[in-house]
């Protein structure tokens, strides 16, 4: 094989399903210099990888468990210029080798070239509605626009799949192991906070399976706070350091709401008035405090409440 351009990096952590479907968009490229490097948790995915008999897909036995983990064991052994992450069960669309290379050669000084992704079923369907859409973008700035800390802060949502120099990954250190989920979130803002020049591609080049595990989801709630408590740390800016902050209260005030959401679903009073409590510390807002007063302090108060779950509802 010779020395490839892209090396696409994944972990296998159950069914071979979803991987054949990886390799498949992945040969499917319409620039053919690259290179996946498989690192395997579950012991399903040499079949997968034998059948294609193709020796640009490199397969590696997991060392430590977790994603981040994996991802920086496939890292280091990477041989390709370029590196992007791609979840087991995701996939790349056919141009985004060609494209995300196009940009970062038409840019020496750009260090990661960010994308824009869709949502896609088991029946193959398409999301109507994009990541970066769906985050709050509603005007795109173009690729020649560098993005800052302040901007990404404030909800310039970057898709996890990006086209990454392989020199600044080694120099921003790569995934963080213990915020499951948005490991990505967490490099872009340290790649931001050090300098590093990110841009972004609006176009659809990738894809991740909907719907999400809500197990996975609750995993994402806890990592997006640990993320965002890091990134408050990242930088010397007070309006930057505000802004991460209130981030990091908003994210806790929803989270709490919808884990008093559950718990009122179970008609779990106490759950549900703890959670709102919680949800109260964050940021006064009158329909949580109804509801805490309900199950606080009326005889019938749960009823009352279950009654007008619908105020649950963040506002």
């Amino acid at each position: 094989m010779t020395q490839p351009v892209f090396s696409i990096l994944t972990v296998v952590d159950g069914p071979e399903s979803p991987l054949i479907d990886l390799i498949e968009s992945i040969r499917e490229q319409t620039f053919p210099e690259w290179e996946l490097i498989v690192v395997d948790e579950s012991g399903t995915a040499q079949p997968v990888v034998d059948k294609y008999g193709d020796d640009r897909i490199r397969l590696a036995q997991s060392e430590t468990p977790g994603f981040g983990a994996g991802v920086n064991q496939a890292a280091g052994l990477a041989t390709g210029e370029i590196y992007t992450v791609v979840r087991a069960n995701h996939k790349l669309m056919p141009t985004f080798c060609e494209r995300t290379h196009g940009v970062l050669q038409a840019h020496p000084g750009v260090d990661v070239v960010a994308v824009d992704a869709v949502g896609f079923t088991e029946a193959g369907e398409t999301t109507p509605t994009s990541f970066r859409s769906e985050g709050g973008v509603t005007a795109e700035p173009g690729v020649d626009h560098p993005v800052t800390l302040a901007e990404f802060v404030a909800g310039s949502v970057l898709y996890y799949s990006a086209a990454i120099r392989a020199a600044a990954w080694n120099a921003a250190g790569g995934y963080a192991t213990d915020v499951p989920t948005v490991e990505g979130l967490l490099l872009f803002a340290r790649m931001l906070a050090q300098g590093n020049d990110i841009r972004v591609l609006p176009e659809p080049l990738a894809g991740y399976r909907v719907p999400e595990d809500p197990a996975v989801f609750q995993v994402y709630q806890d990592s997006v706070q640990l993320a965002f408590t890091r990134i408050a740390e990242l930088t010397d800016d007070p309006a930057v350091r505000s802004t991460a902050l209130h981030k990091l209260s908003e994210i806790r005030f929803h989270q709490a709401m919808g884990r008093a959401r559950q718990a009122l679903s179970i008609s779990d009073a106490k759950a549900a008035r703890a959670q709102v409590r919680l949800a109260l510390r964050e940021r006064f807002s009158v329909k949580p405090a109804i509801i805490y007063t309900a199950l606080t302090i009326a005889p019938s108060g749960l009823k009352l409440a279950q009654s007008a779950k619908k105020r649950l509802r963040p506002n």
